[in-house]
């Protein structure tokens, strides 16, 4: 199947050995074909589905079931791998990120904690300035970001910033990759035009060309950061786009009035500054949220009872925000918001419900849930195959994993990231990749024209891509508030 040198294919030998005793997905037959066939515990929306036969067919899966009435033709063919221990996933969908910063440290913890964005961001209202600068090129950030998601089951990414190939930039038309056509959603860190630091209460005198509810309405999906704080001028932001009555008053060079952009076609990145009441009109209008627990407790102390918006029949879904205050990968994100959710307001979330939110959820905010976010006939095939940790929920295997125990990571029919024994299914200029004390074949030189090696040794000492256990310096889930 791969290009491998001799050498290279012994070397992989001997170094799996140890571990392919270990291995819950075995790969049992080599077919003719690139076709892939996986058997194993489906993760579904209706539950967890015991001994399911996947098949992957160029980009795209043709057939879920129980293997009964499959092809037989294409059966034979196939490379089959037995997972019965393991689960198959979707790949995760992360709905929030800042992927350009993905080289730098995360924020040192000077125990402050901020009321607005601005205050962190201008050091306003004698809080501390917290700067994040890129590091190195934005490109090659951006890369390095990618990698990350990707080596921890993340398949697509909603983030400001792309390159070709690696994760789906569902905010790009250019970087939807195979299988996936426009339009791409719109996202907006300042929708009021407020990058300078601008803070109101009681009316809209922001930016001089905030966004408009005609030309939100445009957008197939426009994900808006709105209310990211606790404070009066944070749910100001909310007023300002929700009520076309409260801010009649224009300002004289453009801007400060009020509009309304609430639809289904919105999903509101953080939110945290909303009451129940702001709540149950986005429930009422059908618009969704973003949740960034994280990131939340790091800079605010607190974050939203999601509950409550879950119970109001909100869409939610999970993302990890950026690197200096948020979680590195989305399985920390959910170990994250799993913790805060009893910490603060008592309430067990399901692992289910935290899968559905990195899955079927994330897709239904970037508005491509025909396409991804779950594994049905017809939709493209961005699989992770995740193996036994020490999670007895299936659906808390998938979405706590370390990623060590990913074991296949698949994007469109192509396999990016394979466990110990599934190297026989890379293809291209592959390379080994220790993950904690498990070595992985990874596959991305041919996505970005440079081995993953290479690019670490070119950024030189920057925050890992890849994070076995708890990642260093994680930002604090702990809540103050």
């Amino acid at each position: 199947m791969g290009t491998f040198s001799p050498i290279f294919a012994i070397l992989l030998s001997l170094l799996s050995l140890s571990q392919i005793a270990h291995a819950a997905c075995k790969l049992i037959h080599k077919g003719k074909s690139s076709d892939l066939l996986l058997k194993g515990t489906l993760l579904t929306s209706a539950g967890a589905i015991h001994d399911t036969h996947v098949l992957v067919q160029s980009s795209k899966i043709t057939y879920v079931g129980n293997g009964s009435n499959m092809p037989h033709r294409a059966a034979l063919h196939a490379q089959v791998l037995e997972c019965y221990d393991s689960v198959i996933s979707p790949g995760f969908i992360n709905t929030h990120e800042h992927i350009e910063y993905s080289t730098i440290n995360p924020l040192p913890d000077i125990g402050e904690r901020d009321n607005h964005r601005h205050d962190w961001r201008k050091g306003l209202r004698n809080h501390t300035l917290r700067q994040a600068e890129v590091n190195g090129t934005m490109a090659n950030a951006t890369m390095w970001g990618e990698l990350r998601h990707i080596f921890s089951g993340t398949t697509s990414i909603i983030g400001g910033g792309m390159v070709s190939g690696l994760a789906r930039n569902l905010d790009f038309v250019a970087g939807l990759e195979e299988g996936l056509v426009a339009p791409a959603a719109v996202w907006d860190t300042f929708p009021l035009e407020d990058v300078a630091g601008i803070l109101r209460n009681g009316n809209c005198d922001y930016g001089l060309f905030p966004i408009d509810r005609e030309t939100a309405g445009k957008y197939n999906r426009y994900l808006a950061h709105v209310s990211e704080g606790i404070d009066a001028e944070a749910r100001n932001e909310f007023k300002c786009l929700s009520n076309s009555t409260f801010d009649t008053i224009p300002l004289p060079a453009g801007g400060g009035l009020s509009t309304d952009i609430i639809a289904p076609n919105l999903a509101l990145v953080h939110a945290l500054g909303l009451s129940e009441l702001d709540f149950d009109l986005v429930a009422a209008r059908g618009a969704m949220v973003v949740w960034s627990p994280r990131s939340n407790v790091f800079l605010y102390g607190k974050t939203l009872d999601v509950s409550y918006l879950l119970a109001a029949g909100i869409t939610v879904a999970l993302g990890t925000d950026w690197l200096p205050s948020g979680s590195a990968t989305m399985a920390r994100e959910a170990v994250c918001a799993v913790d805060v959710m009893k910490r603060s307001y008592n309430v067990t979330l399901e692992p289910k419900t935290l899968w559905e939110m990195a899955t079927i959820n994330a897709a239904k905010v970037a508005g491509l849930e025909m396409h991804v976010g779950s594994i049905e006939v017809g939709k493209v095939a961005d699989i992770v195959v995740i193996g036994r940790g020490k999670e007895k929920d299936p659906f808390a295997q998938a979405v706590y994993a370390a990623t060590e125990n990913i074991e296949l990571v698949v994007r469109g029919g192509k396999v990016l990231v394979a466990g110990p024994g599934l190297e026989e299914l890379a293809e291209g200029d592959c390379e080994l990749v220790l993950f904690g004390n498990v070595r992985k074949t990874v596959c991305v030189r041919s996505e970005i024209g440079v081995s993953f090696r290479d690019l670490r040794n070119n950024l030189g000492g920057v925050y890992p891509a890849v994070l076995p256990g708890v990642p260093k310096d994680e930002p604090t889930c702990v809540p103050t508030r």
